[in-house]
């Protein structure tokens, strides 16, 4: 069963970057409406699973079911090790580029603690926030990780004491995100670094290519992890997020999605159209994808949007 169909309960909502109710519904993605913002741009949520639901939702089957969240989650992290540490040796190399003020580091939103508990192998001290039950007693009981559970504002974490905070696929899923970017800045030690990481979703060229291939209004094809996303965003409005949040945006990187996900789900070639089945063989197949990617995160036009960012008074 899809998470997204266990929640009973649902509200509706504005636009949470500048809250105005004018909004024009793009698509609804199993039941629920994504809809850009008429003033300000954001595409989100317009009718969203309540606060109250996230410990439930973000259970099992959010870990297993590859549904809304991920296929197998722990299980891959094991098969697919050596990607993953590719992935968190990059992590750890633009992280001691960017922080320049100690090694003390939190991330909110852990998941299962494999980033962090690798960071803590290269010297970091770490310490972590994670909303699921079931995912931050996997980092506490397989890794002896602190991590604590539940929301950031819960947690019992000393002002001006961590050296950078990591955000890492996780602002797209909160529901008062200027809360939680407040209580980071109060966090951060003076000089402190914010690290947001999110997908690009539905305005990157690769999905406005694929909304064009089958037909459809650009930016109405189904985005990332309905409904665990709340907002999908696009740079401009990823900037403006973490700017309204109180944060200076000192760098911007690109990054590629998918490399684990293409390995757990590899994409289907024999959908659609002739025409789009041929299209998807030499995209997937003859290695199109690969060097599209690998261009567009020279140049700043990968699917990972990453900032990094200081309190604004700092």
């Amino acid at each position: 069963m899809n998470p997204g169909h266990q929640v009973c309960e649902r509200e509706s909502v504005d636009c949470a970057l500048c809250g105005s109710s004018r909004r024009t519904v793009l698509s609804v993605q199993s039941t629920w409406p994504v809809a850009r913002c008429s003033v300000c741009g954001l595409v989100y949520l317009s009718e969203r699973p309540p606060e109250s639901s996230l410990a439930t939702f973000y259970g099992q089957e959010y870990y297993s079911a590859g549904t809304t969240g991920y296929r197998d989650y722990a299980e891959a992290f094991d098969r697919y090790r050596d990607v993953y540490y590719s992935l968190f040796e990059r992590r750890d190399r633009d992280l001691r580029r960017n922080v320049t003020t100690g090694r003390r580091l939190l991330e909110v939103g852990c998941a299962h603690g494999f980033l962090l508990n690798y960071l803590r192998s290269a010297g970091w001290e770490v310490q972590g926030v994670e909303v699921s039950p079931l995912a931050s007693a996997f980092a506490r009981e397989r890794f002896g990780l602190d991590v604590h559970t539940g929301l950031l504002e819960d947690a019992p974490l000393a002002a001006s004491s961590f050296d950078a905070i990591l955000l890492l696929d996780v602002l797209e899923h909160l529901h008062r995100p200027f809360d939680a970017l407040a209580g980071m800045s109060r966090l951060l030690k003076p000089g402190g670094t914010l690290v947001v990481q999110c997908p690009w979703e539905l305005t990157h060229w690769e999905e406005v290519f694929q909304a064009v291939l089958r037909g459809f209004r650009t930016g109405s094809i189904r985005p990332d992890s309905i409904p665990a996303h709340l907002y999908f965003f696009g740079p401009r409005t990823l900037d403006a997020m973490i700017e309204k949040g109180g944060f200076r945006i000192r760098a911007r990187q690109s990054g590629n999605y998918g490399e684990i996900r293409r390995r757990v789900s590899p994409p289907r070639i024999a959908v659609g159209s002739p025409l789009e089945v041929a299209f998807r063989f030499a995209y997937f197949r003859m290695g199109v994808q690969r060097a599209l990617y690998g261009i567009s995160r020279r140049i700043g036009l990968g699917n990972g949007l990453i900032r990094y960012a200081s309190p604004a008074g700092a």
